[in-house]
């Protein structure tokens, strides 16, 4: 069969299948910004700029003649560019992980809400300051923003020549930071932050609640309650090699047959499994 068939899990699992090949949220994203990007050139070919006036986030029209509009149709204006290569790339490397993690309805509130709070938040500041202006259009903030929330998830795993992921944000975060200062785009360097402020919540805002009393006591008050009885460690480590012999048996069945030759099954237990890996290297 060639038609797709859905999911109706919500945590880590693929938004649906094409034959034996998972479609996450990720990937639907990815054809969304790509449609929009062709449909961009065309429009640019065709001298139809108004297209992109319309639909760009602006903070005087917004604010002078409520073109509410521009606050969810910006990130899908991208200019004709080679950046846009890379902010998919960087939307398919982490957002995937980032997805597997929070689950499909957190991580699209997530998405969304680098969309729409950034914009509010700076329509605000203009309220405030209307010195204080610009435009804005594409993804690359939301999509940097989403490495932001893989590099809280996973801060310890190896990027680019064994970086760390912590390390390979706070340098372009300061890289945006500085070249912001420098052509005094104040509008973008407050969205930049905004966005990665919004990031990094949404992954760690709970552990803030660690640090107040009443969370302490309450904390302390659960882990004096008796345990739950735990398997014994026979129990886990039978499971433990059974499940390892299922992913070599994956593997190898990779490199007879190639990665298409696995089934739904197999595919989501070679993902289960990657993950796992990265927490671990997490705790190392």
């Amino acid at each position: 069969m060639n038609m797709p068939y859905w999911s109706n899990e919500q945590s880590g699992e693929p938004l649906f299948w094409v034959k034996n090949r998972p479609v996450y949220v990720t990937g639907v994203l990815i054809l969304a910004h790509c449609v929009c990007f062709i449909i961009g050139v065309f429009a640019a070919a065709l001298d139809f700029s108004s297209w992109f006036v319309e639909l760009s986030f602006n903070t005087r029209a917004v604010l002078l003649h409520t073109k509410l509009w521009q606050l969810l149709t910006y990130p899908w204006i991208h200019t004709p560019s080679l950046a846009f290569a890379l902010d998919m790339l960087v939307l398919y490397w982490f957002g995937h992980d980032v997805e597997h993690i929070l689950g499909r309805l957190k991580y699209l509130l997530l998405y969304f809400s680098l969309i729409f709070l950034p914009a509010v938040f700076s329509l605000g500041l203009s309220a405030i300051d209307p010195t204080i202006r610009g435009i804005m259009n594409g993804s690359d903030l939301i999509h940097f923003s989403l490495f932001i929330a893989y590099t809280c998830l996973f801060p310890s795993s190896e990027l680019f020549l064994g970086i760390k992921a912590k390390w390979v944000a706070l340098i372009f975060l300061a890289l945006f930071s500085l070249i912001d200062i420098a052509s005094k785009s104040w509008i973008h360097l407050f969205w930049c932050w905004s966005s990665v402020a919004i990031a990094t919540y949404s992954i760690l805002g709970r552990k803030i609640f660690q640090y107040l009393p009443s969370f302490k006591i309450g904390m302390a008050k659960r882990k004096t309650q008796k345990p739950k009885a735990t398997e014994s460690s026979s129990t886990y480590n039978k499971k433990k090699t059974e499940e390892d012999e299922t992913i070599d048996a994956i593997l190898d069945k990779i490199a007879k047959s190639g990665i298409g030759s696995l089934t739904k099954s197999e595919r989501a237990a070679l993902e289960r499994a990657r993950i796992a890996l990265l927490k671990k290297d997490q705790k190392k």
